[in-house]
């Protein structure tokens, strides 16, 4: 009596088995010429994503970035403080302008420690990725990388203009800058 199969002594069953088992064999025989070098070289690269040198690589990268950006905006306070003739010797202007650098030394230590949480995020999602591209969905890993370098740079940006919005004489500085160059440019055309 037979329980929901065939009958094991069918010489067709085993037949088609043996054919299956042997498109297995084949198929796993090209895999492993084909593409475990590559899944291997990507696992490879994965782990290699927690190295110590990675995480200063990358910590160092972002501090760079944003410290450029604090002093591209402290190079434009100065100019608008000079422009308006403000004496970088005062005290108002010396408050102001160590009350950024020390916004500046918080975002650079807040944008290094970014990245290197950003750092294991991507080792992280480069382990998945792995584990996506064996089930068919490499776009889906690929999309994921960008998507967290992009939030870096965007948490990055933020951080800086927050901190210079928080500066009401920059504010001050940078209307008055735009007034007197609008103020100008309508004289010169005579609109004054």
């Amino acid at each position: 009596m037979s329980f929901g199969g065939s009958d094991p002594k069918d010489p067709k069953e085993a037949e088609s088995r043996l054919a299956l088992a042997q498109q297995a064999a084949i198929q796993y025989n090209r895999y492993q010429d084909t593409f475990a070098d590559l899944e291997n070289f990507f696992i490879d690269d994965a782990y290699s994503q927690f190295d110590p040198g990675k995480y200063d690589g990358s910590m160092g990268r972002a501090a760079t970035q944003s410290s450029a950006i604090y002093e591209r905006g402290l190079r434009d306070m100065r100019g608008a403080a000079f422009n308006r003739g403000f004496d970088p010797s005062s005290g108002a202007f010396q408050a102001e302008s160590s009350a950024l650098r020390a916004a500046q030394a918080r975002g650079i230590g807040y944008q290094a420690a970014d990245a290197g949480i950003s750092n294991t995020d991507r080792g992280y999602q480069m382990l998945g990725g792995v584990v996506a591209m064996g089930q068919g969905m490499a776009n889906e890993a690929m999309a994921g990388q960008i998507d967290v370098a992009q939030a870096a740079v965007d948490r990055g940006t933020r951080q800086a203009e927050q901190d210079f919005m928080r500066s009401s004489s920059l504010q001050n500085m940078a209307g008055t800058a735009t007034g007197m160059a609008a103020g100008y440019g309508l004289n010169q055309r005579g609109y004054g």
